[in-house]
């Protein structure tokens, strides 16, 4: 049934059975609807079964009963639903209508199923015929393919009619064109050559008349002039009385496989007449192992008459010791197919048995894979005896070659390993076997371009001897070689340097490291102890450089030569008796230059023994501590000012804030007493003294300031590296010394003896800062002070500086003494452990260099000081001092008023009061949080920085900007701003009024104070 698979409303994704589905279920449910609105009686019903029939298209047997069953369940629902028949309409039509429309739509049903299932019956069986003639298709094209490759073709006599038929190929074979028939049986003969034509005619007259089969092998003249050779096999047919009727074939061009077989018997001729022309005997036996043929020498060699050999004669020429395993190994390559060859004795005519090599090789000869075994017998005997004395010959040279101590590997001409011994596998860390027959350079890829290639290439063109010294980096050794040319290879000689090269640099390095010391290196004999003293056998250029003596004047006079005047008697004495008990000793002496020059020196003596034990010399290594000595000098002077500085500290202490009260009540009654002359000229007398202690307590405190300066252009890490060996020795053994230089460093412009104090009072500090040990580090570097840094640090000017950090792991500096370790005589140390003068001068050196100082420390965490020297060269901007010629304002805010001393809180109270200001006084910092914190309003807290109570100023400003943003601050202090900013106490940008101040000062600050913003004195 042809299918309707196009609809002009059909989506193009959707299947035509979807389409078929989707119709008939619309079908159904229009018959329904049309079934329920129709009075009963109608044949609405019967409508079901052309919607059954339209399933056909779908086919599918279950779709179809599926919508039979639907169209008969319909039918019954519209008869109950269905309006009712007409009052005139017989109720038995209406049954009728109803019984007939289901059976319509049975019977379609089954109509329909038989249909389809019919369809898909037929459908099958015409699959199955296509499959079949595709099959059969490929067998006829597998078929002629195969007879046209083969040369193969098919042909038939029929001897009742004398009909001749061919295939093609047979036509072809002939040299006729496809189609081609002889006329007759006579002229089909006609094709053979004339002295084959009577055998051929002979067969087939015996298969016409005894029923033999076919099968000849000859040859033909074809059509187009050539001549082939054809093999034709045929089959007599009979018929019921048993007469040969008609004879059946087939033929195939034969002529390559006769051409081939003419051609190994031309070439089995030739291999004969070649084989018995050769000194050696030639054998040739079948597939299965018998010998057919062997050349006639071996006849001669073995007395057999003849030219055949059986196996018993065989048998005989072998030896009887030989005889097993001759079988064996024959027996072996006849079954497996493989290359015979084995050394066996066979006897000579004279009885003498001679050794002989039997080579064979199993050989295809045909395409018909026809094998066969060809062989040769070689006689061996001198080449073994040879070889067996070579092989002695070489036993003793490789015992002799592994016996020496050497590495020694031969190389052919090809760089190929052709002997190692076992001291050259020790050292190329390889096996004999790993490099027996491989290229050096593949094996030793990295000896490539070096001087190994080099040498060697050069050994085998020149044809010389070399001689070289090369490190292998992959088996990181050092090689002595030695490498011998000859026209087979290279032999090649070689020995591990390693240890002996080390040992040779180590005591080159020895040499060049003591020639670079700075530290004198002088070299004794052991004896005589007494005078003249032992004679010197070496010193290092240091002891040239530092005496001036050359090693010429020198060497073979005594170390005595360098004593003088000045020389302690008592320490060469100590000296001599502890190098008469052959013990090291160390000592301090004075010696003397060339030129007649002192100079200090700490010596180190130390005996030197040799392998019996035996002292055969002494080492002296003497340094130059100089200018330690002169340190210590320095040290001594310093430590000698601790008495006054310790009284002039304990007066100047305290006496700022005495200035204050003094200078602050003496202004007021200078004032007071205006319109009193006889008693205002003394009020001005006390401001006047008052002034004048003023200045006296400044200069103590800025003590170190006093002195004379030369500054000079310096290089810091050659100053510090210098001073290294002296600082080393100041901190003692429990102390690690560390400098890190920094690289580029600045020239700085200072004093090189009040840096080197410097240095040395930092180091003092530190090492008393770590009486359990520690390590004590000192780093340089450059760094540029910007002009926003250094506006908070009134001595110090924008620029380049070179700083010097030295930083310790000590017990670290209290919070509460960080601003009071640069008061002149002020210390933390136990009585009689220190000045109180060593910071002090370090500040009053450095801010009189133009420089810098800043500590940063915390308890158990260490401390760092940090040295800023101005960079040489450098430009100096002037500071010019601001003008003190202002007038004095006032006003009416609330000042909060702390300060621990009560004259100079009394004194600020009243001055503050003076001016106009509403005071709330407070003691200490707690008092002061608990005033902000009542609510009152403030608008300026005025604090000393250091203060008892466990909360310092800073602390205090910090908490009351938590509280109240807006509180202006005024910091106050008896010491200069500098030194409390670089503590910590204050950060940049804070507005400090020093100790001692007058009332014009106090003034200014606070108006300086009220004004300002008060992000600005919190930042």
């Amino acid at each position: 049934m042809p299918e309707n698979n196009s609809l002009p409303l059909a989506s193009p994704g959707v299947s035509p059975e979807k389409i078929h589905i989707f119709v008939v279920c619309l079908a159904l449910m229009a018959v329904f609807l049309l079934d329920l609105i129709t009075p009963l009686g109608l044949a609405i019903g019967a409508l079901y079964a052309p919607v059954v029939l339209y399933t056909i298209l779908v086919r599918r047997p279950q779709f179809t009963l599926c919508v039979a069953v639907v169209a008969v369940v319909a039918i019954g629902i519209g008869f109950v639903a269905s309006p009712p028949a007409p009052l005139t309409f017989p109720i038995l039509h209406v049954w009728l209508n109803r019984i007939i429309s289901v059976i319509a739509v049975g019977v379609t049903g089954w109509l329909v199923i038989y249909r389809v299932n019919a369809y898909a019956q037929l459908e099958a069986v015409n699959n199955r015929l296509r499959a079949v003639s595709r099959e059969l298709t490929e067998q006829q094209q597998l078929l002629k393919a195969a007879s046209a490759v083969g040369g193969l073709g098919g042909w038939a006599i029929d001897l009742i009619s004398g009909r001749v038929t061919w295939s093609e190929d047979v036509a072809r074979i002939h040299g006729a064109e496809p189609g081609y028939t002889p006329s007759s049986i006579d002229a089909s003969f006609g094709f053979y050559v004339e002295e084959d034509r009577a055998y051929v005619q002979a067969v087939f007259h015996r298969a016409r008349v005894d029923g033999k089969p076919v099968e000849i092998d000859a040859q033909i003249n074809t059509l187009d002039g050539r001549r082939v050779w054809v093999r034709a096999v045929g089959k007599p047919i009979v018929d019921e009385t048993g007469r040969v009727v008609r004879i059946e074939g087939a033929m195939q061009d034969v002529t390559a496989r006769k051409l081939a077989d003419q051609a190994v018997l031309v070439s089995l001729q030739r291999f004969q007449q070649l084989a018995e022309s050769m000194p050696i005997t030639v054998w040739t036996a079948t597939v299965d192992g018998e010998i057919d043929y062997v050349t006639p020498l071996f006849f001669e060699y073995a007395g057999i008459p003849g030219r055949t050999l059986n196996v018993e004669q065989w048998m005989n020429c072998i030896h009887s010791a030989d005889k097993a395993k001759v079988l064996e190994a024959w027996s072996h390559a006849v079954n497996t197919g493989e290359k015979y060859e084995i050394e066996m004795r066979l006897r000579r005519n004279d009885g003498v048995y001679r050794w002989h090599l039997v080579r064979a090789l199993r050989v295809n000869e045909s395409a018909e894979s026809r094998s066969k075994w060809y062989g040769s017998i070689t006689d061996v005997h001198d080449q073994k005896e040879t070889l067996d004395q070579a092989s002695q010959l070489a036993g003793r040279l490789t015992a002799t070659l592994e016996s020496i101590t050497d590495a020694f590997f031969t190389l052919d001409a090809q760089w190929n390993f052709t002997y190692l011994n076992s001291q050259a596998e020790r050292l190329l860390k390889r096996s004999r076997e790993d490099l027996i027959g491989k290229c050096v350079w593949a094996e030793f890829p990295a000896a490539v371009g070096t001087t190994f290639e080099i040498e060697y290439r050069r050994a085998m063109v020149e044809q010389c001897p070399v001689v070289f010294e090369q490190f292998y980096a992959p088996l990181d050794l050092w090689f002595d070689v030695h490498a011998y040319p000859s026209p087979e290879g290279l032999a090649v000689y070689f020995q591990d340097l390693t240890e002996r090269r080390a040992a040779q640099a180590q005591v080159r390095l020895l040499e060049l490291a003591i020639s670079r010391l700075n530290d004198v290196v002088i070299i004794t004999e052991a004896e005589p102890i007494e005078a003249p003293g032992p004679r010197v056998v070496f010193v290092n250029d240091a002891f040239i450089r530092r005496t001036g003596y050359s090693r010429e004047e020198i060497i073979g006079q005594s170390p005595r030569l360098l004593q003088g005047p000045g020389t302690s008697r008592a320490e060469l004495d100590r000296i001599k008796k502890a190098i008469k008990q052959w013990q090291p000793v160390r000592a301090e002496l004075l010696n003397y230059t060339k030129a007649g020059d002192e100079f200090w020196i700490e010596i180190d003596i130390v005996p030197l023994a040799d392998d019996t034990g035996w002292y055969t010399h002494w080492v002296a290594v003497e340094r130059d501590i100089t200018s330690r000595k002169v340190l210590e000098d320095r040290l001594r002077h310093l430590q000698r000012m601790d008495a006054v500085g310790q009284l002039t500290g304990g007066v100047a202490h305290d006496f700022n804030n005495l200035l204050t009260v003094m200078l602050g009540n003496a202004e007021l009654l200078s004032e007071q007493l205006e319109d009193q002359p006889d008693l205002l000229e003394p009020a001005k007398l006390i401001v006047q003294a008052g002034l004048q202690g003023a200045q006296l307590t400044q200069r103590l405190l800025a003590f170190a300031r006093q002195q004379p300066l030369e500054p000079k252009s310096l290089d810091v890490n050659h100053i510090i590296g210098g001073l290294k060996p002296m600082l080393a020795r100041t901190l003692g053994e429990h102390i690690g010394l560390e400098f890190v230089s920094g690289a580029g460093l600045w020239p700085a412009l200072v004093d090189p003896s009040q840096l080197e104090d410097t240095l040395l009072n930092l180091a003092l500090n530190a090492r008393d800062a770590m009486p359990d040990g520690g390590r004590l580090t000192i780093e340089t570097g450059n760094i540029w002070f910007s002009d926003e840094y250094v506006r908070n640090y009134a001595d110090l000017k924008p620029g380049q500086y070179v700083m010097i950090a030295v930083s310790d792991t000590g017990v670290g500096i209290a919070e509460h003494h960080r601003d009071r370790i640069f008061e002149p005589f002020f210390t933390t140390k136990p009585k009689g452990k220190g000045t109180g003068l060593g910071l002090p001068m370090i500040y009053g050196f450095l801010k009189q260099s133009g420089g810098h100082i800043s500590v940063y420390s915390e308890p158990g965490q260490g401390t760092t000081v940090k040295v800023y020297l101005p960079k040489a060269g450098a430009a100096v901007v002037e500071n010019i001092p601001a003008d003190d010629a202002v007038d004095v304002l006032g006003g009416d805010e609330t000042i909060l008023l702390v300060e621990d001393e009560p004259l100079v809180r009394e004194y600020a109270g009243s001055q503050l009061a003076a001016l106009g200001y509403k005071v709330l006084p407070a003691a200490n910092g707690s008092e002061a949080l608990r005033i902000i914190r009542s609510g009152q309003s403030i608008d300026l807290l005025f604090t000393d920085v250091v203060m008892p109570g466990g909360i310092s100023g800073k602390q205090l400003a910090d908490q009351v900007a938590s509280v109240n943003p807006g509180i202006k601050v005024l910091f106050t202090s008896g010491y200069t701003e500098n030194a409390i900013l670089h503590h910590g106490r204050l950060d940049p940008g804070v507005v400090l009024l020093n100790k001692p101040y007058r009332r014009s000062q106090l003034a200014i600050k606070v108006r300086q104070a009220l004004q300002q913003h008060s992000s600005e004195a919190h930042s």
